[in-house]
C-alpha cells in the first residue's frame, strides 16, 4: 500500500503516467476521428449495396479482425488464459457461453413464426429486429460503461470518492445523441423497430432536444451549487468526459449506417482497452499470453473467425436466414464479451484489480 500510495503522488490524477493516458485514454478518440472521416469520404453503405467488394465493409473487416477482434481476445487473455487465479476471478460459468446461441436461436424461431419485414441486411420478421435493436443498446451501454470505469479509475486517483454530477453527464450527454439518432431517417433505413411512429418524429426531436436542454440546466444549477462548498478540480477525467460526449454527438450527428457507427465509436474504446489489459498484466509482472506476438496473432485470427461471417459472409449468402443466423452468432460473440467484462472490471468489488493496476504503473 505505501508503493501505490507513492505511486498515486508521482502521478497525481494520471492513471497510468501523463503522457501515457493522453495517448492511449484520450488521444485514442484520433482513431475514431480517422476512421470517421474515412467512411464520411467512402461510397454510402446501405443494405442495398452492402457486398464484399464494397470499400466501407473491408474497412469494417479490417477493423472488426485487427482492432475489435484483437481487443475481445485481450478479454480472454487477461481471463481465461491468465496463470493465476485471481484473474480469473468474476468469470460468469461456463452457462454464459450460451449467449453465442441466442441469436441463432432467435433467427430461427423469428422465420419460422413471423412474417419478414425490412431489416438489416435483408428481411426479418419482428421478433429478430428487436433481438438486432437491444443487441445495439447494449453495444451501445457497454461502451458507455467502458468510459465510465475509466472515469470511476480516474477519481481513485484523484482521491474522489463522489461524482454523482460526472455521472449524469456522461450518462445524460451519451443516452441523448443515441435516442435522437433513433428519430432520424438513418436509423428508419436499418428497419430496426422505432421507438415513436415515423409521422411523430418531429415532434418526438423536438421533445428530446427540450428535454435535454432542461436536463443541462438542472445539471449546471447543481454544479455551481457545489462549486460553493467543493470547487471543480479541473483534471485529466474531466478531459476524457468531454471527449467522449463531443465524440459521440459527432459521430450520431455524421454518419447513417449503424455499421459505421459502432465501428466508429468501438475503435476509440479499442485502443483503450488494450492499453489497460497490458497495464493490469504488467502489475503481473508479465506480457499478455507471455507473448506479444502470440497475443496479437492469436487475436487476428479470433478476430477473422469472427468478423469474417459476421461482415463478410452476410455479403456472400443469398439467404435471409442465413444472414441473420450470422449475425445472430456474431452478436452472441459481443453478448459474451460484453458480460464478461462487466464481471472482470469492477473496481469497488474487486480491489485486487486496481492493485494489480497501480502495481503496474510502477
Amino acid at each position: 500500500m505505501v508503493a501505490v500510495a507513492g505511486s498515486i503522488q508521482q502521478k497525481p490524477g494520471w492513471i497510468i503516467s501523463r503522457g501515457q493516458d493522453l495517448v492511449w485514454f484520450q488521444g485514442s478518440v484520433i482513431a475514431g476521428l480517422a476512421l470517421l472521416a474515412l467512411f464520411l469520404s467512402l461510397p454510402e453503405l446501405n443494405s442495398s449495396n452492402y457486398s464484399a467488394g464494397h470499400a466501407a465493409v473491408l474497412v469494417l473487416l479490417l477493423w472488426g479482425v485487427f482492432i475489435d477482434g484483437t481487443h475481445v481476445w485481450a478479454t480472454y487473455a487477461r481471463t481465461y488464459f491468465a496463470p493465476d487465479e485471481q484473474s480469473k476471478a468474476g468469470l460468469p460459468g461456463s452457462l454464459a457461453w450460451g449467449l453465442l446461441l441466442v441469436g441463432p436461436a432467435i433467427a430461427l424461431v423469428d422465420y419460422a413464426t413471423l412474417n419478414p419485414g425490412p431489416s438489416i441486411l435483408g428481411h426479418a420478421g419482428l421478433l429478430f429486429r428487436l433481438f438486432l435493436a437491444f443487441a445495439y443498446m447494449w453495444a451501445f451501454y457497454h461502451l458507455v460503461r467502458q468510459h465510465y470505469g475509466f472515469m470511476c479509475l480516474y477519481r481513485r486517483k484523484a482521491g474522489e470518492y463522489e461524482g454523482r454530477l460526472d455521472t449524469w453527464l456522461l450518462w445524460g450527454g451519451s443516452i441523448y445523441p443515441y435516442l435522437r439518432f433513433t428519430l432520424s431517417d438513418g436509423y428508419l433505413k436499418s428497419g430496426l423497430p422505432h421507438p415513436v411512429p415515423v409521422e411523430w418524429f418531429e415532434q418526438a426531436r423536438t421533445a428530446l432536444d427540450v428535454g435535454f436542454a432542461a436536463f443541462l440546466l438542472v445539471w449546471l444549477a447543481f454544479w455551481i451549487k457545489r462549486q460553493r462548498t467543493r470547487p471543480t478540480q479541473w483534471g485529466p477525467k474531466h478531459m476524457l468526459l468531454f471527449i467522449v460526449l463531443g465524440f459521440q454527438a459527432l459521430v450520431f450527428a455524421t454518419l447513417e449506417n449503424l455499421f459505421a457507427i459502432t465501428a466508429t465509436l468501438t475503435i476509440f474504446h479499442n485502443f483503450q482497452y488494450h492499453r489497460i489489459v497490458w497495464q493490469y498484466e504488467k502489475g503481473h509482472q508479465r506480457v499478455p499470453m507471455g507473448n506479444v506476438v502470440l497475443y496479437l496473432g492469436l487475436g487476428a485470427l479470433f478476430g477473422l473467425m469472427w468478423y469474417g461471417p459476421r461482415f463478410m459472409g452476410v455479403a456472400i449468402v443469398d439467404s435471409d436466414l442465413l444472414r441473420n443466423i450470422l449475425l445472430g452468432l456474431g452478436w452472441g460473440v459481443a453478448f459474451h464479451h460484453y458480460f464478461v467484462d462487466s464481471k472482470i472490471w469492477r473496481i469497488r468489488r474487486t480491489p485486487e484489480v486496481t492493485r494489480t493496476l497501480d502495481a503496474g504503473a510502477h
